[in-house]
């Protein structure tokens, strides 16, 4: 049964955007978030938000993996990786298929997924679309699972 959601969202109502999400991922493991935005939209701040939802420690760094281009998190919820497309070339599969190989998620939030969308080890379980006019106006967050 697909599922969706909208907010409208400044960067400080991220938190709660984050917690409805996570308590909806919760139910999909192992999970693949697809986080579609410009750049600039709060992609990572909402995947860190999502992390901490999700039972990583309040102090650990979450940062963009653009040049890692994968980050491993521990959390309550089991091994999450945060992966950032941002530089892989279209349709790149064998990059892909190199940062996941052997490794096994309870999640993986994956930004830019559009670079690799027909990728079969990224197929998404749910998508967040983040819209933002500026840095100070509130996002439009669309979130959707179950398709």
């Amino acid at each position: 049964m697909s599922f969706q959601k909208t907010w409208q969202a400044r960067l400080d109502d991220l938190p709660q955007v984050a917690q409805e999400v996570a308590a909806r991922l919760e139910g999909q493991k192992p999970f693949v978030l697809w986080l579609k935005g410009e750049l600039g939209a709060g992609k990572t701040t909402l995947t860190r938000d999502i992390l901490y939802k999700l039972g990583l420690g309040g102090d650990v760094p979450v940062l963009s993996p653009t040049y890692t281009w994968l980050t491993e998190y521990q959390t309550s919820s089991g091994l999450v990786a945060h992966m950032d497309l941002y530089r892989l070339a279209d349709g790149d599969h064998d990059s892909v298929l190199m940062l996941l190989s052997g490794r096994s998620y309870a999640g993986l939030i994956v930004e830019w997924p559009e670079r690799a969308e027909d990728c079969d080890l990224i197929t998404p379980t749910a998508e967040i679309s983040i819209k933002a006019a500026d840095a100070e106006s509130p996002r439009n967050i669309i979130y959707r699972d179950g398709f």
